[in-house]
């Protein structure tokens, strides 16, 4: 399956790991480019990642590997929380 559209979904859970997104609808096994902004970077971050579970209403997927800026990014922002 090839979609190279854009779609705009909700983030509702985020590790370094992956994440749970809510209105995505997307099989399992499925690849994703997925670009996302947290308030400690000024530019998105953007990943590849794979669905690793889906409902219809939600799909966790894993990331393919932050770069070490990401990463970095992402623990300031949850030591913030």
């Amino acid at each position: 399956m090839r979609d190279d559209s854009t779609r705009e979904a909700r983030i509702i859970n985020l590790s370094v790991g992956g994440a749970l997104i809510t209105h995505a609808r997307v099989p399992m096994g499925h690849r994703l480019h997925l670009s996302f902004l947290v308030p400690t970077m000024a530019e998105p971050i953007a990943i590849g990642a794979v669905v690793r579970w889906c409902t219809d209403l939600e799909i966790g997927v894993q990331f393919d590997g932050l770069r070490p800026k990401d990463v970095w990014a992402l623990s300031k922002y949850f030591e913030s929380l």
